[in-house]
């Protein structure tokens, strides 16, 4: 996994992940609006959220990933379904309307 995003190294951690079957993204402390929807546009069944929490505030990392998903599949993988599958738990259920998000 790589963690935070990769940090300051952002746009060089997509590339390893899209490459390797088994490495995941995490999403973290990541305050690039664009980092995050590239993220999950490259690599959708393997990015997952993060808040860095108590660092960091997790309702605004939630609207972060909602402001650049559309409502449904993949938003809902990335915010906890990827993560369910190989823990054995059920994935989350959709939240209608997230935590004010839009649509793009």
């Amino acid at each position: 996994m790589i963690s935070q995003l990769g940090g300051p190294n952002w746009l060089t951690a997509i590339e390893p992940a899209q490459e390797t079957p088994n490495l995941y993204l995490e999403l973290s402390t990541d305050g690039v609006i664009f980092a995050v929807r590239l993220a999950i546009d490259e690599v959708p069944d393997r990015t997952l959220f993060g808040s860095d929490a108590p660092y960091s505030d997790p309702f605004l990392a939630r609207a972060t990933v909602e402001r650049v998903t559309r409502p449904g599949t993949v938003r809902d993988r990335v915010l906890g379904g990827t993560l369910a599958e190989p823990l054995g738990l059920r994935p989350p259920a959709r939240v209608s309307g997230g935590c004010g998000g839009t649509d793009g």
